[in-house]
């Protein structure tokens, strides 16, 4: 008999975050034979995960914690902690991030459906490190089921879904392969799109995952790294593979747009943070995307405006 779910944790250097996540599991917990639930460390050098939770009475016995021997890094982790799971729906949580009640069933509601739905995901909420709601992410729909072909187009565009909102059947990892370790920031975004390209996906309205946005996690700190746009120029194209040869240039120039005004975006923000090294890198990488995208007119006339921006924030420093 093997479980519904699979509940995996990946985690790194981390004493006490995990213990959010882990609770909003623990208060929807049906039980060993219906849940597990495991903790995948990344060869921790500073931080005994096992002590942790041995200390815990609630955890004890319940928990179950896995130790790499050497560190796998984002990706290779993931998928060692899919390796691991033996439920029949895996729940890929990661130690910032927890979810609300009501999410473990109604993506078994969903995924119980038909083995045809590959994946369920519901809405998110993004939060600050003290749990205050930043935003809830757009809806896809007003009611739960399976979201029809034109998402996928949508999606292909740009990331909409957050990884801890995501439940996948295991025979699906088996099918479509591992988490790419050549992609470092949107590895979740082409798993999700080659996943919709081979089957159904179900979507539930209610915001029941949370994720959290704080100048600590990955996310934050890769937003300001020039590396994290070349990231995604490479993640555009591979995407764009994953659809119809019709389409495939269509949807890459779209999605190179969306992501020079991203590219933008966080210019300005690194800018208004006094950070003109870190703000040129970004502005470099809008450029090269906005060329990749055939140079949309607004998005130009805002690549000008933003330059003699820089240019003026330059001069006033230099003084």
């Amino acid at each position: 008999m093997l479980p519904t779910f699979s509940v995996m944790i990946p985690t790194y250097e981390d004493r006490t975050r995990f213990l959010k996540a882990l609770d909003s599991v623990l208060c929807q917990d049906p039980g060993k034979d219906n849940m597990q639930i495991a903790i995948v460390d990344d060869a921790s050098k500073t931080v005994n995960v096992s002590e942790i939770v041995n200390s815990d009475p609630r955890l004890q016995n319940r928990v179950e914690v896995y130790r790499s021997q050497k560190n796998r890094g984002l990706a290779g982790n993931w998928n060692h902690a899919i390796s691991l799971a033996r439920g029949h729906f895996i729940h890929i949580l990661h130690q910032d991030d927890y979810v609300l009640p009501g999410f473990y069933a109604a993506m078994e509601k969903g995924l119980s459906r038909s083995n045809e739905i590959g994946m369920a995901y519901c809405c998110s909420k993004i939060v600050d490190g003290r749990d205050n709601t930043l935003k809830t992410c757009s809806r896809e729909r007003w009611f739960s089921g399976i979201l029809n072909r034109s998402w996928l187009s949508r999606l292909s565009i740009r990331q909409r879904i957050q990884t801890p909102s995501v439940v996948v059947r295991r025979d699906v990892y088996q099918a479509v392969g591992d988490y790419r370790p050549d992609l470092c920031f949107a590895l979740d975004w082409e798993m999700w799109v080659r996943i919709a390209t081979k089957y159904q996906v179900w979507y539930e309205p209610r915001p029941l995952a949370c994720y959290r946005r704080h100048e600590a996690n990955e996310t934050s700190r890769l937003n300001a790294d020039a590396r994290t746009w070349a990231d995604l120029e490479k993640t555009v194209e591979v995407i764009a593979s994953h659809n119809a040869p019709s389409v495939r240039f269509e949807l890459a120039r779209r999605s190179f747009d969306w992501h020079a005004r991203s590219a933008i975006r966080c210019c300005k923000r690194l800018l208004s943070a006094g950070k003109l090294k870190e703000a040129g890198l970004v502005f470099q990488a809008a450029c090269r995307l906005n060329d990749r995208s055939s140079g949309n007119f607004r998005t130009n006339a805002k690549l000008r405006g933003l330059e003699q921006c820089m240019i003026q924030f330059a001069k006033s420093h230099a003084a």
